[in-house]
């Protein structure tokens, strides 16, 4: 009566699943296939059901497009009858149009059903956000200084220029390098292993944070999003003794890592790769969490926290490192 399937699963056989007529098809996690291009989204959109329901817990990141993609599968025809697929409205309404914005929210209102957090557990305490600030050491300012001469001063000679294509990729990659020296020089020059022969500020901080933490009693979750900073992170773990569990992209067996942080009182510290942290995971077990480094999406950044302030949380510190 029930098929329950992966969506890999769904790739290797949909020949025999698109032959079915189902009653309801049921896609958990429905964000995953929000790219169409992909052979998930192509196998998905193959299955035959009657009613065709998207469950995720992970908002909308800024693209409607993303949006579309994800009612053509739940509901196919929405956006072709009322806006023909045109990839030009779609663009006007990622903008500030809000017109066009009012009129999207009216077409998907009736389809969407959303259950809020505060809605369903009102005993949830609230976060406790703490920004912290720090300085960036010497190594770290000539870096910093040396990567803005260079590359700033020619980037924005380019932008006061209309004659010139505006380099967006390469102008972003020198936002993320800022962004690498002002976590730790060694993330920066692609050496995690020597950390300890570089001074960061913000490493400094971190560290300090971690010792609180652990000496109170607490567990603390670790977020970044540079998989070279979760390394150090490794690195530092292993040389004090501290136990610890890793999360990345690369990482196998999800669940027992994660069950090991929830369930072993050795196992103190989390340290995971934002975006690898961000979907499927209940880290309650942690107490305290630390973003070591900004996303550049709010809403990523987010998702992320509400791994670890979900039901069964008693108090969360969430400490921003700018």
């Amino acid at each position: 009566d029930i098929i329950l399937t992966s969506y890999g699963i769904l790739r290797n056989d949909i020949e025999i699943l698109k032959t079915e007529l189902f009653n309801v098809a049921v896609f958990d996690e429905v964000h995953s296939l929000k790219n169409s291009d992909t052979s998930g989204f192509k196998a998905a959109s193959q299955i035959t059901a009657q009613v065709m329901i998207g469950l995720t817990g992970t908002p909308i990141e800024n693209n409607l497009g993303d949006l579309k993609t994800l009612f053509n599968l739940t509901l196919p025809g929405l956006f072709q009858n009322d806006y023909s697929a045109d990839e030009e409205v779609i663009a006007a309404i990622d903008g500030s149009n809000r017109a066009y914005t009012r009129q999207i929210q009216k077409l998907i209102s009736p389809f969407m059903m959303r259950r809020l957090k505060s809605a369903v557990l009102s005993e949830l305490p609230q976060k406790i956000e703490d920004t912290r600030q720090c300085t960036l050491s010497e190594e770290q300012f000539k870096l910093y200084s040396a990567a803005v001469n260079e590359k700033g001063k020619e980037f924005i000679e380019i932008l006061k220029s209309n004659d010139k294509p505006v380099p967006y990729m390469h102008i972003f990659s020198l936002l993320s390098f800022l962004k690498q020296i002002c976590n730790h020089p060694a993330l920066a020059l692609g050496k995690p292993q020597e950390y300890e022969m570089y001074a960061s500020g913000k490493w400094d901080l971190f560290v300090e944070l971690l010792e609180e933490s652990l000496s109170s009693g607490q567990k603390v979750v670790v977020f970044t999003q540079y998989v070279g900073m979760v390394d150090i992170f490794r690195l530092y773990l292993e040389k004090n003794n501290i136990g610890h569990v890793v999360l990345t992209g690369n990482s196998r067996q999800r669940d027992k890592l994660i069950r090991k942080f929830s369930e072993d009182a050795s196992c103190r510290v989390f340290v995971g790769s934002l975006k690898a942290g961000g979907v499927g995971i209940d880290l309650v077990a942690g107490s305290v969490l630390i973003h070591y480094d900004r996303w550049w999406n709010a809403a990523r950044e987010d998702q992320a926290t509400d791994r670890v302030h979900r039901i069964g949380q008693n108090v969360l510190y969430r400490f921003l490192n700018s």
